[in-house]
């Protein structure tokens, strides 16, 4: 079944596949490598940003709009990709400008981007602020805004097509469960989507890493699984919205803040498989996938890593001290 909308290449694809299976006795660990995406655009994004950017090109977009945090991955992948298609990027960065940027801000910051510093209560107004933005400009209809972490049903597509990858690289009837991070929902859509059109049932446990409950996020997957049927045609089988598995446990004490387990494992799977997982995503979703499988005595699963690298900068002194 072809996807009904357009797609401009960005990414490295078909990221590959590399299998741990002895980095935890008795558990077989495929690790999708969303980290490969790209360099300076690594990560899951740039699968949203291919429908996106095409869209915005297509309307004759010169200048982008999108939001996220200080460390934020979405925000560095936009970034990159404006400038590979000769467009501004304008970001809305939630918090302070810090004496120095670090790492994704860093990059942030060599590429010429336009950078707002928002607080946090106008962050929560985000959508309308960026919107309010864009109409206050000379010429408004050349102001394409991407929501955040450009999670809504058109760039949940490139997830969409990453299970369609993914089905070509291993037997999918095999997992017993997919892991992801879940900061924004976008990915979790697409990948639950993109399931449910092959007609599988193979468990996605989301693992949070905000502090935003999971009943918001699972109204957000819904909405935007439910646009992706109507807008696209994508067939959702009966009940779909009880097989979203999201669970809170993993955070620690918020979002952006990294947990002494995630930085343990962090320094570990790099350091035995040279796999470098990031301290604010991957990490707790690593952490909660593996206590997770030891609760349910899962034998093989899968890791969607999803990137993050560049922010383990913007965290060195704690990662390097362990803690």
């Amino acid at each position: 079944m072809e996807l009904k909308a357009k797609r401009k290449p960005l990414a490295q694809l078909p990221t590959p596949i590399t299998t741990l299976d002895q980095y935890i006795e008795g558990l077989t660990i495929e690790v999708k490598r969303d980290d490969l995406t790209h360099f300076l655009a690594s990560g899951n994004k740039i699968r949203k940003l291919e429908f996106l950017f095409q869209e915005a090109i297509d309307k004759g977009c010169r200048q982008i709009v999108t939001c996220g945090g200080i460390q934020s991955n979405h925000c560095r992948a936009t970034a990159v990709m404006c400038r590979e298609n000769g467009i501004k990027p304008i970001l809305f960065l939630r918090g302070q400008k810090p004496a120095f940027p670090e790492g994704n801000l860093f990059i942030d910051h060599l590429l010429d981007s336009e950078i707002h510093w928002i607080t946090p209560e106008q962050y929560a107004q985000r959508d309308e602020l960026m919107a309010e933005y864009r109409l206050s400009q000379k010429s408004p209809d050349q102001i394409y805004v991407i929501p955040e972490g450009g999670s809504n049903a058109l760039g949940a597509l490139g997830y969409v097509q990453a299970v369609r990858e993914l089905r070509e690289q291993t037997v999918l009837e095999n997992l017993e469960g997919i892991f992801i991070p879940v900061g924004s929902g976008g990915t979790y859509a697409g990948i639950l989507s993109g399931l449910e059109m092959l007609g599988l049932q193979v468990p996605v446990y989301g693992i949070n890493v905000t502090k935003t409950p999971h009943e918001d996020f699972i109204k957000r997957i819904i909405d935007i699984m439910g646009e992706i049927q109507s807008r696209y045609e994508l067939p959702l089988r009966e009940g779909y919205e009880k097989r979203i598995l999201l669970l809170d446990d993993y955070v620690g004490e918020g979002y952006a803040l990294p947990t002494e387990e995630g930085i343990k494992r962090l320094r570990s799977l790099v350091s035995k498989t040279g796999i470098l997982i990031d301290p604010v995503y991957t990490s707790k979703c690593f952490v909660g996938m593996l206590d997770i499988c030891r609760k349910k005595a899962l034998k093989h699963v899968l890791f969607w890593h999803t990137g993050g690298g560049f922010s383990a900068y913007a965290y060195a002194d704690r990662i390097y001290k362990g803690v």
